[in-house]
């Protein structure tokens, strides 16, 4: 390939349309994407393969990217409560990251961590108000595609997951929390196809075929907490969608629909959320609460400040053989302590309260609103399952910070230039 070649990809890549789809994107990439199998202790243990290095490299051009193209402000300018709220949060990440009993790991996920936060401060000040919608549909494009590699090319499943779905070696707890949100976001997309809105519009059918097939993925994965998060997602946005009389036709339709569906395929949904565990793995979450169990136990240890930055991950894997905290909150606890659960509440609060009043501008974008709204509930429901939205470094994360930035460009376009 010439160096001119290079030059005009480049170029591409980085137009003024383009450069926020292409950076969030790439994080998600380097985030989510596994290409080999890893052994859970060495992410923990601070030894560095080339694909870790790709992940930092990939984090890295992004930093360098933002900084050779905005130049960070050597004057304070004035921000919202929810900006602020951003900003603490990053910052307790990165401080309990000091810390850290694995230190290697937690410097790396709090450089990061800064990473997304000035990816999502760029969008919000220098972004168009199309750039957020483009950014979904992009993300829906990968995810599809994703779902369809996974078929044509398996790759070898998990051992302990050997008929749950996913694609590369990625765990299904993960592809599901990536399919969940691509599925929340094509269901908007389908759903305010005829509210007025920036950003690409594609024909009815294309949202139907992209979300059927980011569907069928997300059951295939087997992940019930992905699932449910889909669902309370899609139910949030068929009760913002319409108003007054429209809501509760809508809402009678849907509830007839969903007993229907219920007593046809009750087996069906009991076989599916069973996964054809025992009885006493389901009446443990499939070990969660066990894991909970000694979580409270280490949280009373350091209530207020946690033992560091990725310190549930390894914690756990010492002492009972499993990563992560498996819920946002217990995860937070354990890293950050008490002091981090409140930032993040609070900006989950926040986050929330200022979604909802889009509703009072004029004209208000209800298009923005809804999808807000659906994507953020789909990741509460989900944390309760797995830690994402409150670690770092990866999807879920990633997407809190793009809400932070969509609100950011609605705001900004609201106060005009």
């Amino acid at each position: 390939m010439s160096s001119s070649t290079i030059r005009d990809a480049t170029r591409r890549l980085v137009a003024p349309r383009r450069w926020p789809v292409a950076c969030v994107l790439a994080l998600v990439v380097a985030s989510d994407y596994k290409f080999r199998l890893r052994a859970n202790d060495q992410a923990v243990s601070g030894n560095a393969d080339p694909f870790v290095l790709l992940e930092v490299g990939l984090y890295a051009f992004v930093a360098c990217f933002l900084f050779l193209r905005f130049r960070p402000a050597t004057r304070p300018r004035r921000a919202d409560p929810l900006v602020y709220l951003a900003y603490a949060y990053a910052a307790v990440l990165v401080g309990s990251a000091l810390y850290s009993p694995y230190y290697q790991l937690a410097l790396v996920r709090a450089g990061q961590v800064l990473v997304v936060l000035a990816l999502c401060r760029s969008i919000a000040r220098h972004a168009d108000a199309g750039a957020p919608h483009r950014i979904a549909h992009g993300y829906a494009i990968l995810i599809t595609g994703s779902v369809v590699f996974g078929v044509l090319v398996p790759f070898p499943r998990l051992p302990k997951q050997p008929d749950r779905f996913t694609w590369l070696y990625i765990h299904p707890v993960q592809s599901g929390a990536m399919l969940a949100i691509a599925v929340v976001l094509l269901a908007g997309y389908l759903l305010t196809h005829g509210l007025d809105r920036a950003g690409p519009r594609w024909p009815l059918p294309v949202y139907g075929v992209l979300f059927a097939i980011c569907a069928a993925g997300l059951v295939a994965t087997k992940t019930r907490g992905a699932v449910l998060g889909a669902i309370a997602g899609i139910l949030v946005l068929v009760w913002t969608r319409w108003r007054g009389q429209r809501k509760v036709e809508v809402g009678v339709v849907l509830a007839v629909a969903l007993i229907a569906i219920a007593l046809t395929t009750s087996s069906a949904i009991e076989s599916f959320f069973a996964r054809g565990e025992s009885v006493e793995q389901l009446s443990t979450l499939n070990s969660r609460t066990n894991l909970w169990a000694f979580a409270f136990d280490k949280i009373a240890e350091h209530p207020l400040y946690g033992f560091g930055l990725t310190s549930s991950r390894g914690l756990f894997l010492e002492s009972i053989g499993l990563g992560g905290g498996h819920n946002a909150v217990i995860n937070l606890l354990v890293d950050t302590g008490l002091v981090g659960l409140c930032v993040w509440l609070a900006l989950l609060g926040c986050l929330l309260f200022t979604t909802h009043r889009l509703i009072r501008r004029t004209p208000p974008p209800l298009a923005d609103r809804c999808v807000l709204l659906a994507v953020l509930f789909a990741m509460i429901v989900n944390s309760v399952f797995t830690e994402g939205l409150g670690a770092p470094a990866n999807v879920l994360c990633t997407w809190l910070f793009v809400l932070v930035a969509w609100v950011g460009v609605l705001s900004r376009r609201e106060a005009g230039p």
